[in-house]
């Protein structure tokens, strides 16, 4: 089912699961409303008893009745209200988890393409803000809205029981009340949506310069960046500042409407008392309804207020998680599964933006075969990883495993059938064992012991504090480049996927490392189809052929020796690295 946008819809699609919490939730709020205006009522009948006792016309005895069913009314409230509560926090923790749950399932099969414009705090801080913003909205309707729409309506019939006339002037007040501020909410969600926004931002600049703070320090930018960031708080407090100069305008707003009810409520109730048409009992019963009216309806502005936030957080936060995905599945898409392993790259085009990467480029790998990637920086090679793998999508053209377009199966399939060792290897602040295991999650320890060790991982790993329990910091800081990598050769030992690529997946290794790995990674090599990118020429001397790429277009294609031959881009590039 689609996730709702709107923050209403939203809120109830994840109540959905939690809804017999919910109702019993309801029920206990309508009742406990019910059993305060019971203990109104009690009041009025306790104050004309009084009256009638001291006139002789009634017995003592129904006087002290009535003082006891006081308490007992109070008490049967407050444990409805209980009621409510355990109903309440099994029904909302449950619906907030099911919002953080269900917008990080939408999240995680957003393209590439999509992170890679947006500022990741503000993209976590936007779920955070959604799924709080339903927490919020929710109990400020049950426990406060519910209960005082309630009342209202108890309310206007207990004064009806004394005059018709005090009813009708309520309904009117409310009535009003309410529209006024139906009115207000209006352009307060509009700047709480700017608020919620302004908050993003700047959260999401806040996590990209602490990220590179090193940065930062090494080039001694520190005001500078105390600038950047200040104008984005500046930013924040102003849209902040509009909110609460507007609510407190608002409150100003209730304040007013609320004195002049009070005033014509109570003075039309003791125009009918000296009439005769009501009596002191009913007058009293008027002050404290209209007394409780009135803290209720001031109460109710507020909750109206904040809820317009809530509500501008939520829609914030839905509008941009909620965005329709830029690469998605075939309905009812099949299953890869790898025989051979062949790859072809048909005629693709793509581009970034209006930079044209690739121009009717193909390209085929056979089963089995190891190709080695070959070009300029800029040349389109890692470009051309992220299309196999499906994290951008082609203009045109298309691009085929074992004869099956890319698009015509699930993404989930294609991934598992590679195992992939990126340029920048990127870890999760949990231990290396896990970060490792991440290849195979079935994989047992022994086995993930065996794949470090076959990476060439072992040794160091054993050497932290924590060996395979040491937590790695955000995205693998605590480990240097070359322990990353080593990290992540391990994960492909792991997986076993039937296809491989490299993407520079010796770059951060010193020439030591780097050939005592290069006898592991032929024999990983083994049994797949590989396709390697290196800078380093002489790491690809073990491929069947080289494939050399210039301009987004096949320049070049064969053997190491035969390309040095030809005299071609390859020959220049190799020789300025020997030359060099």
């Amino acid at each position: 089912m689609e996730i709702p946008k709107n923050p209403l819809k939203f809120a109830i699609w994840c109540s959905t699961e939690h809804r017999r919490f919910a109702i019993g939730a309801f029920m206990a709020v309508l009742c406990a409303a019910l059993t305060s205006r019971l203990i109104y009522y009690l009041i009025r009948i306790i104050t004309d008893t009084a009256i009638q006792v001291e006139k002789g016309q009634t017995d003592l005895q129904n006087l002290w009745k009535l003082i006891v069913l006081f308490p007992l009314a109070y008490i049967l409230n407050e444990a409805i209200w209980r009621c409510s509560g355990f109903c309440g926090m099994r029904w909302i923790t449950g619906m907030t988890a099911t919002a953080h749950q269900k917008l990080f399932d939408y999240l995680s099969k957003h393209s590439a393409s999509f992170f890679s414009e947006r500022y990741a705090g503000a993209i976590t801080n936007k779920i955070s803000n959604a799924a709080k913003g339903v927490e919020e909205l929710t109990a400020q309707t049950l426990w406060q809205f519910s209960p005082l729409l309630i009342g209202f309506a108890a309310d206007i019939y207990l004064t009806s029981l004394s005059h018709y006339s005090i009813s009708v002037t309520l309904l009117c007040s409310v009535t009003l009340f309410i529209s006024m501020n139906v009115l207000f909410v209006k352009r307060l969600s509009v700047l709480a949506y700017q608020r919620a926004e302004a908050s993003s931002n700047l959260k999401g600049k806040l996590v990209d310069s602490a990220s590179n703070i090193d940065t930062v320090q090494f080039a001694a930018e520190l005001e500078h960046e105390r600038r950047y960031i200040g104008s984005f708080i500046d930013q924040q407090r102003s849209t902040h500042l509009k909110e609460w100069w507007y609510s407190e305008w608002v409150l100003i707003a209730n304040g007013i409407m609320l004195a002049l009810f009070m005033a014509v409520t109570l003075a039309q109730s003791v125009w009918l008392l000296q009439q005769g048409l009501i009596t002191i009992g009913s007058l009293v019963l008027v002050i404290t309804v209209v007394i409780a009216l009135e803290r209720n309806l001031f109460f109710i502005g507020q909750h109206m207020t904040r809820s317009a936030g809530y509500y501008g957080q939520i829609k914030e936060g839905l509008l941009e998680l909620l965005a329709p995905y830029s690469i998605k599945e075939s309905g009812g898409a099949p299953q890869l599964l790898v025989k051979q392993g062949s790859i072809q790259f048909n005629r693709i085009s793509f581009s970034y933006g209006n930079n044209a990467v690739f121009d009717n480029f193909s390209l085929k790998l056979d089963g089995g075969e190891k190709v080695g990637l070959v070009g300029p920086s800029g040349a389109g090679k890692s470009t051309l990883v992220s299309l196999l793998l499906r994290q951008f999508e082609v203009s045109s053209g298309e691009i085929l495993v074992d004869g099956i377009k890319i698009p015509d199966i699930t993404l989930d399939s294609l991934r598992r059938s590679i195992s992939y060792v990126p340029q920048t290897t990127s870890l999760f602040h949990r231990p290396i064992m896990d970060n490792i295991r991440y290849g195979k999650l079935s994989a047992s320890d022994n086995e993930v012991i065996e794949a470090a060790r076959l990476a060439q991982a072992d040794e160091f790993i054993r050497s932290l504090p924590d060996a395979y329990g040491t937590y790695v910091g955000e995205r693998g800081v605590k480990l240097s480049g070359g322990q990353r990598q080593r990290i992540s050769i391990a994960r492909a030992f792991l997986k076993n996927a039937p296809i491989l690529i490299l993407d520079e997946a010796t770059s951060a290794l010193d020439s030591e490392s780097e050939r005592a790995i290069q006898a592991v990674l032929i024999d990983l090599m083994q049994g797949k189809t590989v396709l390697a990118i290196a800078h380093r020429l002489s790491t690809l001397r073990a491929m069947d052929r080289l494939v050399v790429v210039q301009n987004g277009q096949v320049v070049e294609d064969g053997h190491h020796d035969q390309l040095l031959a030809n005299g071609g881009l390859y020959s220049r590039l190799w020789n300025s690295q020997v030359e060099g």
